[in-house]
């Protein structure tokens, strides 16, 4: 008498074996390359910004695990696929300009914008609504609540990440990120975040 397949044994024959013998294969791939990539994008954007921006500083969110996970212990699975570049004399956490990847998306796609949480973003709202964001960074920019993590987010749309090129990939979100950075810089000043003269915003 034939017993009925228990769920377990069901659920395994529903995994595609080959996919999954291909996805160990490329694991260490895919470890070697990230957060290798975050790495790269920080260190070049700050190369493009520190001879007129000294007080830039880059953070990678891998390195930021014990404090990402003390500020989210909600959160399953921690968000560590980013970049943040945060101005002298604010908090990171509280205002930065972010390239920020989602690796579970397929294809994996990323965006880059200026981040904060909803009290500094309160007294920079009305000079970030005040930028012609287009003519300045080139590109539309959308406003995104991201409660998870609470922030409030101006960003460009999300774009597919090109796995095949990952260091030209990092050349250019560092480039895009540094614009957004010296765009931004003269903010917190201005918005009384921090003391200092506003520096002007820089010409397209």
């Amino acid at each position: 008498m034939l017993t009925a397949e228990r769920p377990l044994l069901r659920a395994l024959r529903s995994i595609d074996g080959d996919r999954l013998a291909r996805h160990l294969e490329t694991r260490g791939e895919y470890e070697r390359a990230f957060p290798l990539f975050f790495r790269a994008v920080a260190q070049e954007a700050c190369a493009r910004l520190w001879d007129r921006f000294p007080g830039a500083v880059a953070f990678v969110g891998e390195d930021c695990r014990g404090e990402a996970r003390a500020r989210w212990p909600h959160l399953a699975r921690l968000p560590l696929d980013w970049v943040a570049l945060a101005f002298p004399g604010v908090v990171m956490w509280d205002l930065h300009v972010g390239v920020v990847a989602d690796l579970t998306a397929r294809p994996p796609v990323v965006r880059v914008g200026v981040h904060a949480t909803p009290p500094v973003w309160s007294r920079l709202s009305p000079l970030l609504a005040a930028l012609d964001w287009p003519a300045l960074a080139g590109a539309p920019l959308v406003h995104h609540e991201a409660h998870a993590v609470g922030e409030v987010q101006l960003v460009e749309p999300p774009r597919a990440l090109a796995l095949s090129d990952l260091a030209g990939e990092a050349a250019r979100l560092a480039e895009r990120a540094a614009r957004y950075y010296e765009i931004a810089s003269p903010l917190p000043a201005k918005a009384g975040i921090v003391s200092g003269p506003p520096h002007e915003v820089p010409r397209p």
